[in-house]
């Protein structure tokens, strides 16, 4: 897809790399005991990174071996030196390997004395999962709980967008399961009116570990680019679609759905996001076609079974609100009092809201 859809400094994609995890909404439910995420605390350090501009970088490292961290690409590049900080002490780092497209880097720290995380098997991800974000703001580490809320595919992995609220300065910070493993590693966000918070998936970096070969000096790493953060129109669908949502492009919207619903025939988001646009766009049947199309590729999204009460709602099909309801009763009970408030208000005002 050729035509540029809005100019690059309206997406508003944000590393977090300032100053750590900033104070935002959290879940009701910690889903990590207090014992596992003091555990977790330690193995989690504070990067602070000398650049070749004279500025400090600063953010979070994942302890992934001994003596091995893994950070934020966009954290490091332009370090001419680098330090992690654990416990109150400073621990140099001596070499590095990088993939700047993935925004995964590896750190060696001797003598870091504290232990890896656990890193999640194989079972799949999936939406809704609880997951805990643990990073530094400024100097004091911060905990986030909240869920998973989609799973974009990209690069032969799933990117990990939560409702765990970040401001600037949490890249490199962990995101566990419920279980206290790793499952990602926080690192990007969106602006706009909900917000989007992204973490690239540990399968990136399992299959990255350093060879011994591999590993370089500490030195600026050049003029590349991370996958999120480049020109609007080589960014993942999954980016295009929100962005043009949070505007409320809905006619944009559907552009970018159509060609994402071809290019993936498989993706419940692509029918999702389609299934929005044409119901802000008033074609509501066509909603209920998309969203039931990604509600049956993705039955535990309540997102999308949200969308679809909202059409049933506009067309006025009230079993299929209720089946909607009672799915959502059992997904998520926040979104189903919401539908169910504003499918009450509708009927008393006698409107319909798209």
């Amino acid at each position: 897809m050729h035509r540029r859809l809005l100019p690059p400094a309206r997406l508003a994609v944000c590393a977090l790399a300032a100053a750590g995890i900033a104070q935002g909404a959290a879940a009701e439910v910690q889903p990590i005991s207090r014992a596992g995420i003091l555990a977790l605390s330690h193995s989690i350090g504070r990067v602070e990174a000398q650049l070749d501009n004279g500025r400090l970088g600063i953010g979070s490292a994942i302890t992934i071996a001994r003596g091995m961290l893994v950070t934020n690409c966009h954290v490091t590049a332009q370090a001419v030196s680098i330090k992690v900080i654990g416990g109150g002490m400073p621990w140099h780092a001596t070499e590095q390997v990088a993939d700047m497209t993935h925004d995964v880097c590896f750190l060696r720290v001797p003598g870091w004395p504290n232990p890896p995380v656990l890193l999640r098997g194989a079972s799949p991800l999936r939406v809704g999962d609880a997951v805990s974000a643990l990073g530094y703001t400024a100097l004091a580490m911060t905990l986030r709980t909240g869920a998973i809320t989609a799973l974009h595919a990209h690069e032969d992995g799933r990117v990990i967008e939560t409702d765990t609220v970040f401001n600037s300065g949490a890249s490199g910070g962990g995101l566990f399961d419920a279980e206290g493993a790793l499952i990602g590693m926080l690192t990007f966000r969106m602006r706009g009116s909900s917000g989007h918070y992204f973490s690239v998936p540990m399968q990136w970096i399992r299959e990255r570990l350093p060879r011994e070969n591999q590993w370089l000096v500490i030195a600026p790493l050049g003029t590349g680019m991370p996958f999120w953060a480049g020109d609007i129109d080589h960014l993942p669908l999954f980016m295009r679609a929100a962005s043009l949502e949070d505007q409320q492009r809905w006619s944009d919207l559907r552009g970018v759905a159509e060609f994402w619903t071809v290019q993936d025939p498989d993706s419940a988001d692509a029918y999702l996001a389609l299934g929005i646009a044409m119901r802000r766009l008033s074609a509501t049947e066509a909603a209920i076609e998309n969203l039931s199309r990604a509600v049956a590729l993705a039955p535990d999204n309540a997102t999308a079974w949200f969308n679809l009460g909202q059409a049933y709602r506009a067309s006025g099909n009230w079993g299929g609100l209720q089946r909607v309801l009672d799915r959502l009763a059992e997904l998520d009970a926040v979104l189903g009092s919401r539908l169910r408030r504003e499918s009450q208000q509708s009927e008393t005002s006698g409107e319909v809201t798209q």
